[in-house]
């Protein structure tokens, strides 16, 4: 049979190792508290870029970059090769995007002009439906007759 007053002082000192332990841990995670958001502020940042890279390997064609799989097979050593999966097809305001971040502004019909360079046909009512569809994205100005779209900072 346990004492209970055995079991009371066991939970009293339980506790007060807890708390020592505690003390330690969170002494700890302070010390390494900086390290972790520099990770995490690099983590998100290598998001944005492969994002990007994976735009502009839709936009200019897979063909123009290395072919990874192929490498692999001939044997070369890819382990340390940056790669970026694409999905097969790049919805017109991804391509968009992708343009408008290379330039501070392109007018309309320039973007459209760009679209089609890169062999994306795109209507001007596409384009504009795009534009409309992702205000959280795109910024558009008039000047004049002309309209000039930018990305929204």
């Amino acid at each position: 049979m346990i004492r209970l007053a055995d079991l009371e002082k066991r939970l009293e000192q339980q506790y007060n190792e807890d708390v020592k332990y505690l003390r330690k841990n969170y002494s700890e995670q302070n010390k390494l508290r900086a390290s972790v958001l520099r990770f995490q502020d690099l983590e998100r940042e290598a998001l944005v870029r492969e994002d990007r890279m994976q735009r502009v390997i839709l936009l200019l064609g897979e063909e123009k970059f290395e072919d990874t799989r192929r490498e692999l097979l001939a044997g070369k050593d890819v382990s340390r090769e940056i790669v970026v999966f694409v999905d097969d097809k790049l919805p017109l305001w991804l391509a968009m995007r992708a343009i408008v971040e290379q330039v501070t502004e392109i007018q309309v019909v320039d973007l459209q002009d760009a679209l089609l360079h890169f062999g994306k046909k795109a209507s001007r009512q596409a384009i504009e439906s795009a534009l409309a569809s992702h205000k959280e994205t795109f910024e558009t100005k008039t000047r004049s007759r002309e309209k000039f779209v930018s990305l929204k900072r």
